[in-house]
């Protein structure tokens, strides 16, 4: 029998309904026996909400909060004024050992924030930073940061490959994971100074076999797979996630009317249901629109704050494979060991 992980849910200050968090949180509690549940809400919503939702009514408990951090709030404020919303008690009973991971919708900056002054960094990492799954051609990548440091300089590139590649040994189970540092170009001398810097010290990091740095990739090298992690600064890795999320919602909208312009279509889709499925589900925003902030002593995963169940659901996955491959210990590791 596995041993059982305890995931701490911040309920509250998105615009992901409740129940839509309760339905994916369920999804992910059938196909896992060993998983539970914290929820840190209104107990009287979530108490009637959960009470015909199985087995995640059995396996939750219920935590009270009055308070929440709207999306509107400054981190700042968020941190000093509402020490007992859901985001923060929620952090608070990880950083407590009483969960493993934290879920939430909410905030981004407070998370962070908050995340950065409960559970503080590993080794040394001086900030955290979003790292994301996406697919590709060839399988999958790590791409970050994606939206923790909007002025990222140098030093914040070098520490996100650290962690991307830190990350891909644990979660991708590659020896050697090969990094791409997201640039307008793949001339040496394309980018601004931050960019060169940064390759110039992943150049003479990779001589030295502490990294396996592949050099300048461009945005069309994401989705090619060139390298198993991509990095970036903040504000550019953002900008890239919405754009690839649109894309993607545009590209199935395609699908849909095409499909449905003739009878011949219609006929064409049924026979090709199947593979298209599949292309669908490999295309859809909503299991790739969770954050993982790397760096940090334990696991928080953020949720697109317009969720529905099957992003929660994969986000929820995604916690409980950190925990259970006790990923956080093990890049510490590594970044203490090897680099």
């Amino acid at each position: 029998m596995n041993k059982s992980i305890n995931l701490a849910v911040d309920c509250m200050g998105s615009e992901t309904s409740l129940i839509e968090i309760l339905e994916g949180l369920n999804e992910s509690a059938l196909r896992k026996e060993n998983l539970f549940f914290t929820l840190f809400g209104k107990s009287a919503d979530i108490n009637q909400a959960i009470e015909n939702i199985s087995p995640l009514n059995i396996r939750s408990k219920v935590i009270n909060c009055d308070d929440q951090i709207l999306m509107t709030d400054k981190p700042t404020d968020a941190m000093k004024l509402k020490k007992n919303s859901s985001m923060q008690l929620s952090i608070d009973h990880v950083s407590s050992e009483k969960s493993q991971a934290v879920l939430s919708c909410g905030n981004t900056g407070a998370l962070m924030a908050i995340s950065l002054l409960k559970l503080r960094t590993i080794a040394s990492i001086k900030r955290p930073s979003i790292a994301s799954i996406w697919p590709n051609i060839k399988g999958e990548s790590i791409v970050l940061d994606l939206g923790a440091n909007i002025k990222a300089d140098a030093t914040s590139l070098i520490d996100n490959a650290i962690l991307g590649s830190a990350l891909a040994k644990v979660l991708f189970n590659v020896p050697e994971p090969s990094i791409g540092l997201l640039n307008v170009g793949i001339e040496e001398m394309k980018g601004n100074e931050n960019v060169q810097r940064a390759s110039e010290i992943l150049t003479e990091m990779s001589s030295k076999k502490q990294l396996n740095y592949y050099g300048f990739v461009e945005g069309a090298d994401i989705s090619n797979g060139k390298t198993t992690v991509v990095v970036t600064d903040g504000f550019t890795g953002n900008i890239a996630l919405k754009t690839a999320e649109g894309t993607a919602f545009m590209v199935q909208s395609y699908f849909k009317k095409a499909f449905k312009s003739s009878i011949i279509s219609k006929l064409g889709y049924f026979f090709a249901s199947l593979s298209l499925r599949t292309v669908r589900e490999r295309l859809d925003p909503r299991v790739h629109n969770c954050g993982i902030f790397m760096g940090l002593t334990a696991p928080v995963v953020k949720c697109h704050g317009k969720s529905d169940r099957l992003g929660i659901s994969y986000a929820v996955d995604i916690a409980y494979s950190l925990v259970q491959k006790e990923v956080n210990k093990k890049v510490e590791t590594i970044l203490i060991n090897e680099i």
